[in-house]
């Protein structure tokens, strides 16, 4: 009976390190198989492969984790966000060389998945830089949008860049491009959006942005106010020639315009004080001023002040203004020692 007590004890040992025999040579199979995806996944990476060498560093890391390689895990973790993260400056790269909007979807593509990537595993440098990138994609790829006449996507990707960045002083400036395109004769529409690149760009110091945000609100109250001219709609005209001085205090532009309106409805008095600070913030040539002068002497002619009126046509004698100035000085006032002639 001892020996067979002792037979079955010895066969149990056999067992046990036969077994504990196998789960090493298991978990050495493991381990070389985790090595061999990770170094192919590395190969993958260093040509530029990023989509092929994530995929593998998944696959070396499912290997790792379901095998307790703890060494090859932490390794993996730690290498998988900053591929992710080469991949999606690769992508933007190739956006600089061909600046289309599939590049620009794809870069943005990849940085949203390295941001993932990063969270997943705690790599806050990686997650730092893709959100950084994030809110420029959308707006790159709405001007893209913008050009193809995409204007509700143009429009999407804006709204996402502000609501991720709400500092984003440029994409306000371009809401307020692709609103005008949406709805031309929106003037509040689109102003409101000039408006608001105006108060972020002042905000955080965005010196460009400001300036082309002012430049481009006074231009555009400036060009609807001609077309309401045009349409003999003045009232409404002079309102927004008004509104130009909160964008551009000394525009000579706005002041001609009201000078030219205010000749039309005969308020001489209006149109000669405008006319007036039109020439004072004037800085070009006598072309430039000659439209003007020309304005100008349309309100002296209309006050009666003949010799002030042909003084004002003479120097509106140049460029475009030429003809007509000439026919004011020689046909309707008779302007004494005018000569007829061209400058």
């Amino acid at each position: 009976m001892k020996s067979f007590k002792l037979l079955v004890s010895l066969f149990a040992v056999v067992t046990l390190t036969l077994v504990a025999a196998d789960q090493s040579h298991a978990q050495d199979d493991a381990r070389a198989a985790a090595i061999q995806l990770y170094n192919q996944a590395q190969e993958q990476a260093g040509s530029g492969n990023f989509t092929n060498a994530m995929g593998l560093f998944r696959d070396a890391l499912d290997v790792a984790r379901e095998n307790n390689i703890d060494d090859i895990v932490t390794l993996i973790e730690e290498t998988l966000p900053k591929v992710a993260r080469s991949r999606a400056s690769s992508a933007y790269r190739d956006y600089q060389q061909q600046r289309t909007r599939d590049n620009a979807t794809t870069a943005l593509e990849y940085f949203s998945e390295a941001q993932e990537v990063g969270q997943e595993f705690g790599d806050q440098e990686v997650v730092q830089q893709a959100t950084a990138a994030i809110p420029q994609l959308h707006y790159i790829r709405s001007i893209h949008e913008f050009r193809d006449e995409d204007y509700a996507a143009a429009m999407e990707d804006l709204d996402t860049a502000i609501e991720l960045n709400g500092n984003y002083a440029v994409a306000y400036y371009q809401k307020a491009v692709v609103s005008k395109a949406m709805n031309p004769t929106d003037v509040d529409g689109f102003m409101q959006w000039y408006d608001q690149a105006i108060e972020v760009a002042q905000r955080v110091n965005d010196t460009r942005t400001l300036n082309n945000s002012r430049e481009g609100a006074a231009d555009e109250l400036i060009f609807r106010a001609v077309t309401l001219k045009d349409e003999r709609r003045y009232d409404r005209a002079i309102e927004l020639l008004n509104r130009v001085e909160n964008y551009e205090s000394q525009s000579a532009d706005a002041h001609y315009r009201l000078a030219e309106i205010h000749n039309l409805r005969g308020n001489w008095d209006e149109a000669l004080n405008e006319a007036r600070m039109a020439l004072d913030y004037e800085s070009g040539g006598v072309t430039d001023k000659a439209k003007i002068y020309f304005e100008l002497g349309m309100a002296y002619k209309g006050l009666g002040q003949k010799e002030n009126a042909c003084s004002a046509f003479e120097n509106a004698r140049y460029g475009d203004f030429t003809d007509p100035a000439n026919h004011e000085l020689q046909f309707e006032l008779k302007c004494e020692g005018h000569t007829p002639t061209g400058r």
